[in-house]
């Protein structure tokens, strides 16, 4: 990626001075301001427009300066790209910082050799600095969410909790390999923190793609897209959500359409409003805490029925424990479809009536300190599947595999109280899943504990240089 400085060992040299959220969030702006910096050079026909200029005068670095005025300078600097897309804002940590110890992320960001690569690398750094995968959604799970919802040139992609902007970023990507025509792409995001969003629009951008950005939002509470539905709705919202609804100001909203969600958990509502933004041949994605597929609260349970029985759920894949940074819970990821019947952005197959289960709760592969990811080919049997359900052109035969998936009927679900989990109807033996859950649990716990260690790592590493000023 570089010659120089690691972003970590970047952002380690300002300890002390900056906060590490603050630190690492001016890290990206220079990197996005550098990004415009090249764009600008390698377009001899284009205008310039001012980053070039505002690079090279932060990488001279004046010693007098303090951190507001290189903040400045970035903003100077990327004015015109502000006016046309998204305001972005300093970090507000930066009282009494010098320019000179802000020189290792200059430094930093002059050595990479790809600045998306930098970037990337700062968003693999949130992992440690947001909890519940604020900015950051891993890889293998946006790539599995966009491959099953295909995204095409001509259609729209919105993520009502857009965080890094990931699943924008990938359904441009999708669209890019598969088909080329990306400028035909209608990319749209909300989040609620302003620092998300603004991540979202620089990520997006050192990748040339662009979405129309609002926040800082919630989206439960004040839809900026009210009027308009999407061919394609993907989120990874924070679970178990309670006081969403700000006292009872969201609960009476067009949006309940299966009932109304409670006030302690916005599960349910994230649910209803992916499927109230889908347009009458679209389709949606999100992920939701395992637990909110058999939950039995009466509430839950009776939106979950309604959502089935309405014939608006169409596969629901239990995922491994692990998966998404900071989130205990094994997660489950459901699929919604307008319209289950035979037409062009579905398949040949009639699905009307019937919800594909898929247990994929032993696909993990570990990746260093305990780390879990979805490997390639655990992806690609999951989207060969359902596309097989569908009767995707590029699809094969579907025929239930025990212990693996099952086309179920709405009618079976509904005698079994609306339970949804895959793995209590894909027809593992008790024994087996007896046997997945524990190795589930042990993995989990592995995973906290490995983070204990690299916590307590940290921590003394503190101590030490706080003694060492001694």
């Amino acid at each position: 990626m570089s010659s120089g400085l690691s972003p970590k060992r970047a952002l380690d040299a300002l300890r002390g001075a900056l906060a590490p959220q603050d630190a690492l969030f001016l890290l990206m702006l220079l990197t996005f301001l550098r990004h415009e910096a090249d764009a600008e050079r390698a377009d001899e026909w284009g205008d310039h427009r001012g980053a070039a200029e505002a690079w090279d005068r932060i990488r001279q670095a004046p010693w007098g300066w303090d951190g507001h005025e290189v903040v400045s300078e970035i903003q100077g600097g990327l004015r015109h790209w502000e006016h046309k897309y998204f305001r972005l804002d300093g970090p507000p940590g930066l009282h009494g910082v010098r320019g000179r110890e802000l020189a290792p992320l200059i430094d930093c960001v002059a050595a990479a050799r790809d600045t998306a690569e930098l970037f990337e690398a700062c968003l693999e750094l949130t992992q440690s600095k947001a909890k519940g995968g604020e900015y950051y959604t891993p890889k293998a799970i946006t790539r599995l969410l966009i491959g099953l919802l295909e995204p095409r040139p001509g259609e729209s992609v919105y993520d009502p909790v857009c965080g890094a902007g990931g699943f924008l970023l990938e359904a441009h990507r999708y669209v890019e390999a598969t088909d080329g025509r990306t400028r035909e792409l209608g990319l749209y995001g909300q989040d609620a923190s302003r620092v998300a969003v603004q991540v979202a629009a620089m990520h997006l951008a050192v990748h040339d793609a662009h979405a129309r950005m609002e926040g800082p939002s919630s989206t439960l509470t004040d839809d900026r897209f009210r009027d308009k539905t999407f061919d394609v709705v993907v989120a990874n919202p924070p679970f178990n959500q309670s006081g969403w609804d700000e006292g009872g100001y969201a609960r009476y909203d067009h949006r309940w359409a299966y009932g109304m969600p409670p006030a302690g958990n916005a599960n349910f509502a994230w649910a209803q409003h992916v499927a109230s933004k889908m347009s009458p041949a679209g389709r949606g994605a999100l992920l939701l805490p395992t637990g909110a597929a058999t939950t039995a609260k009466p509430a839950e349970r009776d939106i979950r029925a309604r959502m089935a029985e309405f014939d608006l759920l169409s596969c629901v894949v239990e995922l491994p424990a692990g998966l998404v940074p900071h989130v205990r819970n094994p997660v489950s990821m459901w699929l919604f479809s307008r319209n289950k019947k035979p037409h062009q952005t579905w398949g040949h197959a009639d699905r009307s009536g019937q919800i594909l289960l898929i247990d994929a709760r032993e696909t993990a592969a570990t990746i260093g300190r305990g780390r879990r990811t979805l490997p390639d080919e655990a992806r690609q049997r999951i989207t060969a599947t359902y596309a097989a359900w569908r009767g995707a052109p590029h699809g094969t035969r579907y025929e239930d595999e025990p212990g693996w998936c099952r086309s179920v009927s709405v009618t079976e679900i509904a005698s079994k109280d609306h339970d949804v989990l895959p793995s209590h109807h894909v027809g593992a033996t008790p024994a087996e899943a007896v046997s997945a859950d524990a190795e589930e649990e042990a993995a989990r716990l592995t995973h906290e504990l490995l983070e204990l260690f690299a916590t307590s790592r940290r921590l003394d590493d503190e101590l030490r240089e706080l003694l060492r000023g001694w």
